[in-house]
């Protein structure tokens, strides 16, 4: 399946993110559900993907990781409504974002 480019930056940007959340997981899994808790509030009708999000982020940390970085339809949709912000700071956004720009 060939990604768009928003797709695959979106990818990227969740490989990173990936990284991160393995070597703090438990704090990265908090950060995680209190965004699915706003962001329920905020946009409702996103609510079957935060469905599984709050399914996902109860399964193991390769579990959680291979539904992130699932490049297929599944996945692409999991990335639109990503509750992993707040996990990387801005500084290292900005890098893989600069990383990605890099290779394209």
């Amino acid at each position: 399946m060939k990604l768009t480019r928003d797709q695959a930056r979106s990818l990227f940007l969740h490989t990173a993110i990936a990284r991160e959340l393995r070597s703090r997981e438990s704090e990265g899994i908090e950060i995680a559900r209190r965004n699915i808790a706003r962001m329920r509030s905020v946009n409702p009708y996103a609510a079957p993907l935060l469905d599984e999000w709050e399914r996902i982020l109860q399964e193991s940390i390769d579990q959680i990781v291979d539904s992130m970085l699932d490049p297929g339809f599944r996945g692409q949709d999991l990335r639109q409504v990503t509750p992993f912000g707040g996990i990387l700071t801005p500084t290292q956004r900005a890098d893989v974002y600069r990383s990605f720009a890099g290779t394209a």
